[in-house]
């Protein structure tokens, strides 16, 4: 009688073995099955924005196209995708919510890395990956985000929808680039072409984009445009209207400093917490707290 319940047990246990590996194989065909990332902690990463771009070639089905890619919270998105993510981030703030990206873009190299990870079970503690190409990550639409109740609820409102159902950090951007510090002023009503997936047939919803201030009402002093430089600098800014009275600096959704100081041209002592390409706004208000001016610039920050 034993013998006999222990080849059952056997039996059961090998069938629930067989099973799990059916089920994760699926899975990695069709999409990624990973652990949550932990989420940055230092409020000046975690929205910090840098417009330089590069190209790179992203997948969807194994089909190849090209995207640009510049880093919002220090990770790699399309400009679309970033923007988009960095209005749901500021609506969370105004709530009192601190939403991080976690994961963005990720490259050919970066995902056969992981396939490999997860076939050999040699390192990434063999999590699950999807087959080069195949990847939700190297579609340049998806992102982790740190989650909370808070995006359970108002994500779909800035047009990111949850497309891989075990994941509650896990979603993916199909609308148009709201605009956002990388448009430079420009309107991008439409998708842009180069940042477009092929379509899978999936919708998507974007909120308004803000009025843009006319430009020229400001004009960078320090750091100038392009610049490498080294941490703990001023940074200035020069009103050409007389009308603004304080010039709030930020990166990306992260106000890190004002000045009331025009004869100064709003100069501002800033030390950054972490060094690599950087771009900075600077926003000028008049004296009512109306947005009159707005410029930006980017720059290399070294130790």
């Amino acid at each position: 009688m034993l013998a006999a319940k222990s080849l059952l047990i056997l039996l059961v246990a090998s069938f629930s073995t067989l099973a799990g590996c059916a089920t994760d194989a699926g899975d990695a065909e069709s999409g990624d099955h990973e652990d949550e990332p932990a989420a940055e902690s230092s409020d000046e990463l975690r929205s910090a924005v840098s417009c330089q771009e590069r190209s790179d070639t992203a997948y969807r089905g194994g089909t190849p196209y090209s995207i640009q890619v510049i880093h919002v919270g220090g990770k790699p998105t399309t400009k679309t995708t970033g923007h988009a993510f960095l209005k749901m981030q500021a609506a969370a703030n105004a709530d009192g919510v601190r939403l991080s990206l976690t994961s963005g873009f990720r490259t050919m190299a970066e995902q056969k890395h992981l396939y490999g990870c997860y076939t050999s079970g040699s390192c990434n503690n063999g999590n699950l990956a999807a087959r080069p190409g195949y990847s939700n990550h190297q579609s340049g639409l998806a992102v982790d985000v740190s989650t909370s109740t808070w995006l359970a609820r108002n994500a779909s409102r800035f047009g990111f929808v949850r497309t891989v159902s075990q994941e509650s950090w896990h979603y993916e951007y199909h609308g148009k680039d709201p605009g956002g510090p990388c448009s430079r002023g420009t309107a991008e009503a439409a998708t842009v072409g180069s940042d477009t997936a092929p379509s899978d047939g999936s919708g998507g919803t974007t909120t308004p984009s803000e009025p843009t201030p006319a430009t020229g009402g400001l004009t960078w002093v320090a750091p100038a445009q392009d610049a490498t430089l080294q941490n703990g600098f001023v940074v200035k800014s020069h009103a050409n209207k007389a009308s603004i009275v304080k010039v709030v600096y930020s990166q990306g959704t992260y106000d890190f400093g004002t000045s009331t100081r025009p004869s100064d041209d709003f100069s501002l002592s800033y030390r950054f917490q972490y060094m690599g390409d950087k771009t900075l706004t600077a926003k000028g208000y008049d004296a009512s707290g109306t947005l009159v001016a707005e410029d930006h610039v980017d720059f290399t920050l070294t130790p």
